[in-house]
């Protein structure tokens, strides 16, 4: 799930984590970024490992240099404020010099810096992300693993404008995309996409089951950037949105004799009726699932067709 705000409380961001998965936090950033916002840390591992740099603002100070925090627990002490002064005598002569302001304020703690170290990876579906070093199971959570989430989430909002919180795969242990939920609920990627949805098909035939799992392999095998389940007139079908091509694709899970294939505003189509939708010819392709369904799926999704979002 992608975070593009500061957050209080992190909990709400975990709703699409499994209570025993475990889960990353990073950001998906250009090289240029990279070398704008975070600086490389000399250690003694092979890979490249980076900060964020202090002059991203305080949490990347904190994280750096750490910090000292009044403590109020404790009585005031004395301190001393500088001030610069400049004075002309009755001749006109300028004078200038910094005076010592004693004031009293509560003695402060220092506070260590928090010292999270980011180093590259990569999704399952090949984009190079940039990861924070801790893994957290969403079970195990304790308050400081919290707070700690929190601080990592913050960090990167100050440094790019936005985190993603990213759940390990249990087969590959690779990080996989969780997409923000509106009024549909997202589904996992790679083959826990099978095991989400399987009881669904309890009541299809063997042949006619084996059938739909190859689908849903193939459309994944095209690396899909969001896949969510409707809830709406399209209960059963999967969207499956691919946006080098700028292409939403639905595929039915239990029924359904074809695929369709639309361009943008799919929330409103997918509200649609199939009668409505052809007598209207509001898809992009009907696609049926024959043994043409793969060959004319690759020529709309294939890395040759036109990018429709860029243009």
């Amino acid at each position: 799930m992608e975070v593009n705000h500061k957050v209080i409380r992190v909990q709400k961001y975990l709703l699409d984590i499994a209570d025993e998965e475990k889960f990353v936090v990073g950001i998906e950033l250009t090289k240029e970024k990279l070398l704008e916002r975070f600086a490389t840390v000399k250690t003694d591992q092979l890979e490249d490992i980076y900060s964020p740099k202090v002059t991203n603002g305080i949490n990347s100070r904190r994280n750096t240099i750490g910090e000292f925090k009044p403590n109020k627990s404790k009585p005031k002490e004395m301190c001393w404020r500088s001030q610069e002064w400049h004075v002309r005598d009755w001749g006109g002569n300028p004078h200038s010099g910094i005076s010592y302001i004693p004031y009293m304020r509560y003695q402060r703690d220092f506070i260590e810096p928090r010292e999270i170290r980011f180093s590259l990876s990569h999704l399952s579906t090949g984009q190079t992300i940039l990861l924070a070093n801790a893994v957290f199971q969403k079970s195990k959570l304790t308050d400081l693993d919290l707070d700690k989430i929190k601080f990592i989430i913050n960090l990167l909002v100050e440094a790019d404008g936005k985190a993603e919180i990213f759940p390990l795969d249990h087969i590959t242990k690779m990080p996989v995309r969780v997409i923000k939920t509106v009024n549909w609920q997202i589904l996992p990627k790679g083959e826990r996409i099978w095991k989400y949805v399987k009881h669904g098909t309890e009541q299809v035939s063997k042949s006619e089951k084996h059938m739909i799992k190859a689908r849903l392999k193939v459309l994944e095998s095209y690396f899909p950037d969001e896949i969510y389940q409707g809830f709406d007139s399209y209960s059963g079908y999967l969207v499956f949105h691919f946006k080098r091509v700028g292409l939403y694709v639905f595929d039915s899970i239990i029924y359904g004799k074809a695929t369709y294939v639309f361009k943008g505003h799919w929330k409103d189509v997918s509200q649609l009726t199939k009668k409505q939708i052809i007598e209207n010819k509001l898809a992009e392709a009907r696609i049926i699932h024959n043994n043409e369904w793969q060959s004319k799926l690759n020529k709309l999704l294939s890395n040759d067709n036109v990018n429709y979002e860029n243009n």
